[in-house]
C-alpha cells in the first residue's frame, strides 16, 4: 500500500511542475495528476476508517428426503415427466 507521505510528495511536485508549466496543455495534465493523486488518497483515507469486517458465510445442509417415494397426485397422468 502507498503511503500517505508518499502521495503528498507526489502532489507536491505535481503542483510544481504546474506552477512552471511552459503551455496550458502540461498544466492541464499536472492537475490531473494532482485530481487522481487526491482521489487516491480519499479513497484510501475511506477504506481506513470503514474497513469491510470478514462477513460469517453460513451454509445450508442440502434437505434430504427420508421417504423417497415419488409424489402421488389426483389429476397426474404417470410417473414420467412428459406424461401429461
Amino acid at each position: 500500500m502507498i503511503s500517505s507521505d508518499q502521495l503528498l510528495k507526489e502532489i507536491e511536485q505535481q503542483l510544481a511542475l504546474a506552477k512552471r508549466a511552459p503551455n496550458e496543455q502540461v498544466k492541464r495534465e499536472a492537475l490531473s495528476a494532482v485530481r487522481a493523486l487526491c482521489n487516491v488518497m480519499l479513497s484510501d483515507s475511506k477504506a481506513a476508517i470503514a474497513p469491510s469486517a470478514p462477513r460469517a458465510i453460513q451454509l445450508q445442509q442440502p434437505v434430504t428426503s427420508l421417504n423417497e417415494q415419488p409424489l402421488q397426485e389426483a389429476d397426474a397422468n404417470g410417473e414420467s415427466l412428459f406424461d401429461f
